[in-house]
């Protein structure tokens, strides 16, 4: 008995992404830049403002912690661990929203954005009553820091999704390695110059962080803790536009459906009847029928996608 082949449940989605024509992936490239962008802006209102530490890379705040372990100071140490746990709990609430690592424009990258957008705005009203008070001010604070690292957890959970880790958003250490890598191994094995593409994809995300970050410096000159609804809205705005697209634009646009699968979608629906073969000598012949039962289906299958109905879907 022959079993079904299963489908992969780990795709490389880098695959994808190099095969994307050039409007795609620009796309892409925009967006992956833009979200950089923020990323840069909120880390560094979060290092100038009331945080006074960077909420979008963790490899320093996990050694602070442990610091701070080892000092016995345990309200700092349970405060790292808050921050460390909302940037993996922000992850896990993006892959349960988005449900799968195949990039695909339905899935509800939208509403990530949005509750992104929702959490940044929570946050700002924690600072701002954290700088209210004199006392009592150190849950607000760190709220509000756990806010922040929800938020990145988030953004770089959905981006890691279906970028197959090429595009990190939040914290540029990745990309930094990746951008070693790449350049090395062109240098010296000519044959990995295939993956010289990424390039196009890591250089631009990183100087897109730069450029956030000075913004936010500069903004966080100008309006202080406020510069950070700056970056609630854009996401907010981002975020309901997705929403919109693929309810309104996406719902009531045609689908272009190639001949290749509806052929394959008509064969999926017709059953293949089970013809079993007794192990007895006498019965034999009936192998010989099981052969030709499948020729007829697959006869079957074919006439009933020449026939004039289906050919006028294609006219």
């Amino acid at each position: 008995m022959r079993l079904a082949a299963r489908r992969p449940t780990i795709v490389n989605p880098t695959i994808h992404i190099r095969s994307y024509n050039f409007g795609p992936f620009l796309v892409l490239i925009v967006t992956g830049c833009l979200l950089s962008f923020l990323a840069g802006y909120i880390n560094t209102i979060c290092i100038a403002s009331l945080f006074q530490s960077s909420i979008a890379g963790f490899t320093g705040s996990t050694s602070r912690m442990v610091i701070e372990l080892a000092q016995l100071n345990l309200g700092k140490t349970f405060y790292y661990i808050l921050l460390i746990f909302s940037f993996i709990f922000g992850s896990f609430i993006s892959a349960a929203l988005i449900g799968g690592s195949s990039f695909r424009i339905q899935r509800s990258y939208g509403l990530v954005l949005v509750l992104e957008s929702f959490a940044l705005a929570f946050s700002y009203l924690c600072e701002e009553s954290a700088s209210r008070l004199k006392q009592n001010s150190s849950i607000y604070l760190y709220t509000g820091a756990c806010l922040v690292a929800f938020t990145c957890g988030l953004q770089n959970g959905m981006c890691t999704t279906f970028s197959g880790a090429v595009i990190r958003t939040t914290h540029m250490t990745g990309v930094l390695t990746d951008i070693g890598l790449v350049l090395g191994q062109a240098l010296f094995y000519p044959r990995t110059r295939k993956h010289l593409w990424k390039l196009k994809v890591l250089v631009p995300l990183y100087a897109s962080f730069c450029c956030g970050g000075l913004s936010g410096w500069f903004a966080h000159k100008l309006l202080l803790i406020k510069s950070i609804l700056l970056a609630s809205a854009i996401v907010g705005v981002m975020g309901i536009g997705h929403v919109c697209y693929c309810k309104i634009y996406l719902m009531y646009t045609p689908k272009q459906i190639s001949k290749k699968h509806l052929r394959r979608n008509l064969k999926k629906r017709l059953a293949t009847p089970t013809i079993v073969v007794h192990g007895s000598a006498n019965n034999i012949f009936n192998t010989k029928q099981n052969g030709i039962a499948k020729e007829s289906i697959q006869e079957q299958q074919d006439d009933m996608v020449d026939t004039p109905e289906i050919q006028n879907l294609f006219n």
